[in-house]
């Protein structure tokens, strides 16, 4: 089975369960509301044209925190809608990375920018949403607050309930055990 075929609902179910799992075992089952986020978030990342969805000027997939942040400056400066979408994917893409990969950003010595990076994109989305009395200020300023918790939990729960990665290639495994953990 392809994950681009799976179930989104089953996906999104599969994390809910792990991410209130790993809360619960952390202390932090009451926050509901963003385990549901992070489930959400966990689904919509398996799918790598969402996890990397920035393409440069010739097209190319941007893959690494940097070029995203600078091939985004130019495009959220037109507008603070797009600024806000721009910020919210940052503070995603760096809470799943610093998370469920986070050996290979801490291989890459980068671990404390995508912390400082998405703490402060979330922070931003928050703001963003304040002003405009849309979306969820109150769970984007909890996401900037405990970002490192969130991480943490990501990382725990993948290093408790998903199986070792073998390969060495942090990515080549994920994805591919997916469809057997939902089975399970």
């Amino acid at each position: 089975m392809k994950v681009e075929r799976m179930n989104m609902t089953s996906l999104r179910a599969f994390f809910g369960k792990l991410v209130r799992m790993s809360f619960y075992d952390l202390g932090k089952d009451k926050d509901t509301q963003v385990a549901s986020y992070l489930a959400d978030m966990l689904a919509d990342f398996v799918n790598t044209e969402k996890l990397y969805k920035i393409r440069g000027s010739e097209g190319r997939k941007i893959e690494t925190l940097v070029e995203i942040i600078v091939d985004t400056q130019s495009l959220s400066q037109k507008t603070s809608g797009l600024e806000r979408d721009m910020r919210k994917y940052i503070g995603d893409f760096t809470l799943f990375m610093s998370g469920i990969f986070r050996e290979h950003v801490i291989r890459g010595s980068y671990l404390h920018y995508y912390i400082n990076e998405g703490t402060r994109s979330y922070f931003l989305v928050s703001k963003f949403d304040l002003q405009t009395g849309k979306g969820n200020p109150v769970m984007f300023t909890r996401l900037s607050n405990e970002f490192e918790f969130y991480s943490g939990a990501l990382d725990y729960m993948r290093k408790v309930y998903f199986h070792a990665d073998t390969s060495g290639d942090p990515f080549s495994d994920f994805v591919s055990q997916i469809p057997r953990w939902i089975k399970h």
